[in-house]
């Protein structure tokens, strides 16, 4: 019996390595959002989809803020994702740069 190299695989699915379950960058990318108040799609777990900005956050909880409609808690246990609203965004980007 050969004795391997700690470096060598018996097949490619070895070597290939998935993903982490989580990578701890959760509240890197929320304060960037809030810090930078850029508006946000939150969708939750049943399907409705929450426009505004993050005011406030913590590891159970974020607030959005929302200019027309009154400001929102939402767990983080019922938001599904959350992504940077692409319909305001350009706008945003176009004042930057004016």
């Amino acid at each position: 019996m050969a004795i391997r190299n700690p470096n060598e695989y018996t097949s490619r699915r070895d070597r290939r390595l998935s993903a982490p379950e989580t990578t701890f960058r959760e509240t890197e990318y929320i304060d960037r959002l809030s810090k930078g108040r850029v508006p946000v799609v939150v969708k939750l777990t049943d399907g409705e989809e929450v426009r505004g900005w993050i005011e406030y956050y913590d590891k159970d909880i974020i607030r959005i803020t929302r200019d027309t409609q009154p400001n929102l808690f939402i767990y983080k246990s019922r938001v599904k994702y959350l992504y940077e609203d692409p319909a305001t965004s350009g706008a945003r980007f176009r004042e930057a740069r004016a």
